[in-house]
């Protein structure tokens, strides 16, 4: 073996070439570093770096005592950089990474803001009972799709959590948030059929369609329930950072959902049925997709410490509920602005719910990277590393700032065109440019505090988020009722709502200084920051 010069303090590291069988079964360039030394050497490690000692014993021309060939497993795991070394030494997130996730979760998105479209167009098609029943359903459907949220966010923010902490059992969180949901869910479908003729006259349901919609509601409260497996799948692969894979399964339910709609309403007699049939086949299969992916990706592990996890109930207090409750305090936001603008006649409330309908896609980058940007973090808070969660947030609204750049003066420029798109009537298409004349320009900040408002949602600051949004549409209510009262047109709320878009700025320093505590609390206390 060539060395170099003689030295009694030799210096326990050296470099040495393998064997040629060596280095064509190891096909590393790494596979030249050899470690030697004595055992007290080579056990004392405190304060230095072997690579350190590799440089040092190459310069100085010590030769070493004996020689060790380092494994290609010892040498991935010393040489590599530090952020990807062992998961407690911290996780990287640039913002391409974030994008890179985002991507997926935002055509998944899109396409759940499309389906509801597309259920409604069929179902006109299929009869003017059928539409109108939908449109009675409409508002018990937002509840449905918040309980949905709430657990969908549950499972995908403690899936992270776990993963970060090197976890590999999912199915016991998995099966326990879903019996939660299957209880809750067995509950409220019971509570809506025995309530279903008093909610129908509350909705102001005719008679001719109060007989089929008291049907309706009682079928769809069960065909719900169809669509918890696969949501828990898909929920549990973006949590592993697996975002392409969970988008697929919400692809197959929401295109057999679609199909399934399609040909029963339109290809047969059945009826309403069609739509609670195709519910329940979307998610027979959707669910058969899922699992199919969480068995080749090695996620269903049989649970070492049994099915049940007790704690998956605090998580979802800590972070379902808050997500469902917001949905709901957005949800009577909207109520509230349609009463207002009742003063101003048909034409501009259709403009301003068509507008708001726009809106939803326009603000779903907003969510969807602050989602990703929520699994990194939840993902740090496991893993229980130096890297700080204020930074992956500064990385995640670095992005949305981007995209939005671009997007709102697109939107502003377009907008007569695309009221244009939306409809033929010119008093609804003018009404729908001037919303977006004065809104459009505020979602530039407005995207911020999404992006801001669902990370929190999902790192634990529920409440956080919660108090936010119940001051911004307190807010927005208040100031903009006031604004419109005896007012010639909807244009003072418009303006008080791109006002109180720019004020949401607010909740992102709020994220900032929530982060930057946990981030102090988890340097602090590192075990603790974990158990979290």
């Amino acid at each position: 073996m060539p060395s170099t010069s003689a030295s009694s303090s030799a210096v326990p590291i050296v470099v040495t070439a393998p064997s040629s069988a060596q280095r064509r079964a190891s096909r590393d360039p790494f596979a030249c570093i050899a470690r030697t030394g004595t055992p007290s050497v080579q056990g004392d490690r405190a304060g230095h770096s072997r690579r350190g000692k590799i440089r040092s014993a190459v310069a100085g021309g010590r030769p070493p005592r004996r020689t060790t060939l380092l494994t290609m497993e010892q040498v991935r795991k010393e040489y590599r950089p530090r952020h990807k070394r062992h998961g407690r030494e911290g996780l990287v997130s640039r913002p391409w990474q974030i994008a890179g996730m985002a991507a997926p979760m935002a055509f998944a998105q899109l396409l759940s803001v499309l389906v509801p479209i597309s259920i409604v167009a069929i179902m006109g098609w299929m009869s003017d009972e059928a539409i109108h029943v939908r449109a009675l359903y409409t508002p018990l459907f937002l509840l449905f799709f918040a309980v949905q949220t709430a657990f969908d966010i549950s499972n995908q923010s403690l899936t992270a959590l776990r993963a970060g902490r090197g976890e590999k059992d999912q199915v016991s969180a998995m099966l326990s948030l879903g019996g939660v949901w299957v209880s809750a869910g067995v509950v409220l479908a019971g509570v809506l059929s025995m309530a279903a003729p008093a909610l129908a006259d509350v909705l102001g349901a005719g008679p001719d369609v109060r007989g089929p919609f008291v049907l309706f509601l009682r079928w769809m409260s069960v065909a719900n329930l169809a669509l918890i497996w696969p949501v828990l799948c898909a929920s549990t692969l973006r949590g592993t950072k697996r975002a392409s894979q969970g988008s697929a399964v919400m692809l197959v339910c929401n295109v057999v959902e679609v199909g399934g709609l399609a040909g029963f309403g339109l290809g047969t007699d059945m009826g309403l049925v069609a739509v609670p049939l195709a519910t329940i086949i979307a998610g027979g299969v959707s669910g058969l997709t899922g699992h199919i992916l969480l068995l080749r990706a090695g996620l269903l592990h049989p649970p070492p410490g049994g099915l049940w996890r007790p704690e998956v109930l605090g998580h979802l207090l800590r972070t379902g509920l808050p997500v469902s409750l917001s949905t709901t305090v957005m949800f009577g936001m909207n109520f509230a602005f349609l009463l207002m603008l009742e003063p101003f006649g048909a034409d501009v409330r259709a403009g301003f719910t068509t507008a708001g309908t726009i809106q939803n896609l326009v603000l779903m980058p907003g969510f969807v990277i602050g989602s990703a940007s929520a699994i990194l973090m939840n993902q740090q808070r496991g893993v229980g590393g130096r890297r700080r969660l204020t930074s992956v947030l500064a990385s995640g609204l670095q992005v949305t700032l981007i995209v939005y750049c671009v997007l709102v003066p697109v939107l502003w420029l377009l907008r007569d065109s695309i009221g244009h798109l939306a409809t033929g009537n010119p008093r609804i298409v003018e009404e729908i440019g001037g919303y977006f004349a004065i809104v459009g320009p505020s979602y530039l900040t407005l995207g911020l505090v999404y992006t801001s408002v669902m990370a929190l949602q999902q790192t634990g600051g529920g409440v956080v988020a919660l108090s936010g949004n119940a001051i911004y549409v307190l807010g927005t209510v208040g100031i903009g009722a006031l604004a419109v009262h005896g007012a010639a047109s909807p244009t003072p709320l418009y303006v008080t709502m791109s006002a109180m878009n720019v004020c949401g700025l607010v909740v992102v320093i709020s994220a900032f200084v929530f982060l930057g505590r946990q981030d102090r609390r988890r340097h602090a206390h590192p075990g603790s920051a974990q158990a979290r």
